[in-house]
């Protein structure tokens, strides 16, 4: 699969998603008596109700049933497809404890419009740097919250650098503690990067996949 079959298909699956939320919003009405997919369509005496529209309630449940085996079915080959592209890179990605895990979109896309442009944080920032950006899913949580191309990481939810020179061995231990972290199951990640000598604050909200925790981008080590 290409990336732009890929990007289709998160298209089609965000379609599929505003439709089945029309359709129970209609069954959910004051109109329908708040009908749903499973109130009863007769009265207590067995005869068809005559206070709602029972040929468009029936319509609307068997449309939400249809929807939701091609959202079933879209959304298998978007998790195939991230998988298939992850798997030769060591990209952050763990097996979530679906008891523990939350997915708030409280806040979403929220990203620092504004740089940080002092001089001094910018020296720090560049100094602390150990994560470079190599690759990001459109439409992925990392590229809604901002995250772009060559952007250098120095904070991943407040694991950062230790020491002054970081190693191969020093990175290593840095992405072990991102997995840690992962799989604690956030609902958000607070990232602080470096772009072009301008610090941003971000923050990522994942994906739950069948595979774990998704969120879009792959990193690569600096180290000096």
């Amino acid at each position: 699969m290409e990336i732009n079959e890929f990007n289709e298909l998160v298209k089609q699956r965000e379609c599929i998603e505003n439709e089945i939320k029309e359709n129970l919003e209609f069954l959910e009405s004051s109109e329908n008596k708040n009908i749903g997919m499973h109130g009863k369509l007769v009265d207590s005496e067995g005869f068809p109700r005559n206070d709602i529209d029972i040929y468009k309630i029936r319509i609307a449940r068997n449309k939400i049933i249809c929807l939701k085996n091609d959202y079933l079915n879209i959304n298998k080959k978007i998790e195939e497809y991230l998988h298939e592209i992850h798997s030769s890179k060591p990209v952050i990605r763990v097996e979530r404890d679906k008891e523990n895990y939350s997915n708030s979109n409280d806040d979403l896309n929220d990203i620092n419009i504004k740089p940080i442009t002092n001089i001094e944080d910018i020296e720090f920032a560049k100094n602390n740097v150990f994560a470079l950006v190599d690759e990001i899913v459109e439409n992925s949580p990392s590229h809604k919250a901002g995250i772009k191309l060559n952007d250098q990481i120095f904070e991943f939810a407040n694991i950062k650098k230790e020491g002054n020179n970081i190693n191969i061995n020093n990175t290593d231990n840095i992405f072990k503690k991102i997995s840690n972290f992962m799989k604690e199951n956030p609902s958000k990640i607070q990232l602080k990067i470096l772009r072009q000598g301008a610090i941003y604050h971000c923050n990522i909200f994942p994906d739950k996949t069948s595979t774990g925790l998704y969120i879009g981008c792959h990193l690569v080590p600096i180290t000096k």
